[in-house]
């Protein structure tokens, strides 16, 4: 186990910079190299009014800090926690150095929710830094959000012991319709995002933070279409799809594996057993989906459909690939994963701290473990409240270590345990 230092203390001082800074996670130095670290807990810029309206302009009061050493392992006993006082002031002295992540939350009470909407129950925020830093540094953050399409679980994982040609066909996600409309699934895109979040030597930190932290939208080279000529798939609130990468029953290949026969759409591959009875997202994008992917560490979102020609384009100067981005205004949804290093195996490549911009991603997780799939486990996101009529509400800060929680994979459907 590594060592650590205990002595606590944390400090949130106002500012309203941008956290868009390119750091890289470099070796850990001595403790002595650590300075006292100061961070500001903020209101994000687009809900100023929000914050106005709740008196916190000058920072969160009592918001529940957690603070997370990258390269140690991800369980509770290595986060230290504080509380902020009524501006937002608390500090974490005598850490040791290295890659660190800091996650905001504030929960509201009840007359903090009559004041604000009813529907608002909590703040969420988050970033990766590193300590050596000598300036004060915000975590910006948001509320809870409803009316739109969301991620609901993903799988993504197989038995190590399997060949990804045949193991991989057993991935799938969710999307659950957040709002209280009825939303068509007809045209919208599922893709991967910008994915080289390492200092590469090919894809330096510093040349692709353009793109991997851009507020303007998403880069994204790989991307699939749903079918529907406008209202053939339609989703009601609290409404879900189930999307396999093959929709068949999988525990002819392996007993852990699990049936996505009756699985809504699937995605398919080069290799892909395909269901005729279950319709195929059409694959548009620059280039096509290696028959493995998506693997960990790759982000994913849903958008609404725009004609890529008609996109800004970013042809990288290493590969010669080109990517288009999506508008933010289009992006319904984003997901980041991260790694848990101590359980896994990786090349010693640092890797760049901002995977996407904040707008989309606030702080990556629950980190994946190597034996998460043998555990049966997956990310799915937690539930925030059921309204009287039983329909799910689920959370949504832009916040995936705050609104996911890794769970018993549970392919179409959402159990009720998965509250705070």
């Amino acid at each position: 186990m590594l060592a650590r230092v205990s002595n606590l203390a944390l400090l949130l001082v106002l500012t309203a910079c941008d956290p868009g800074d390119v750091v890289l996670l470099a070796p850990d130095k001595s403790p002595s190299d650590a300075p006292s670290f100061t961070i500001h807990a903020v209101i994000d810029t687009p809900y100023v009014d929000l914050a106005d309206g709740l008196f916190w302009t000058a920072g969160v009061p009592r918001a529940h800090v957690r603070v997370h050493r990258m390269v140690e392992p991800y369980d509770d006993s290595y986060w230290q926690v504080a509380t902020a006082d009524s501006v937002g002031i608390a500090t974490f002295v005598a850490l040791l150095a290295g890659p660190y992540e800091v996650q905001v939350t504030r929960w509201l009470n009840g007359a903090e929710m009559v004041e604000a909407d009813s529907a608002l129950h909590l703040f969420a925020g988050g970033r990766r830094l590193r300590l050596t830093v000598e300036r004060a540094q915000p975590v910006m953050l948001a509320p809870n959000h409803g009316s739109r399409l969301v991620f609901s679980e993903i799988s993504m994982d197989f038995p190590g012991n399997l060949d990804p040609s045949v193991g991989g066909d057993a991935k799938y996600f969710e999307l659950y319709n957040n709002s209280d409309t009825t939303i068509y699934l007809d045209g919208k895109y599922w893709g991967i995002a910008w994915h080289l979040n390492r200092d590469y030597p090919s894809w330096p930190c510093v040349q692709t933070e353009p793109v991997r932290n851009d507020p303007d939208g998403i880069w994204t080279e790989r991307i699939f279409r749903f079918p529907g000529r406008g209202t053939d798939y339609p989703l009601p609130p609290g409404g879900m799809a189930l999307i396999a990468k093959a929709a068949i029953d999988h525990r002819a290949v392996h007993p852990d594996l699990y049936d996505l026969s009756g699985a809504d759409f699937e995605w398919g591959g080069m290799s892909s057993p395909d269901n005729p009875e279950v319709p195929n997202l059409q694959e548009i994008g620059l280039r096509p989906m290696p028959y493995h992917w998506p693997v960990s560490e790759q982000p994913q979102f849903v958008s609404e459909p725009v004609v890529l020609e008609t996109l800004p384009r970013y042809t990288d100067p290493s590969s010669g690939y080109t990517w288009v981005r999506i508008p933010t205004a289009l992006v319904l949804d984003a997901w980041v994963d991260t790694i848990d290093w101590t359980t896994h195996s990786y090349e010693a490549t640092p890797a760049c701290l901002e995977q996407m911009h904040r707008s989309f991603e606030r702080l990556a997780g629950p980190a994946a473990a190597h034996f998460d799939f043998e555990n049966g486990l997956t990310v799915q996101r937690r539930v925030l409240y059921v309204l009287p009529d039983g329909r799910k509400v689920l959370q949504d800060t832009d916040t995936s270590m705050e609104d996911f929680v890794k769970a018993v994979r549970t392919p179409g459907w959402i159990p009720d345990s998965l509250g705070h």
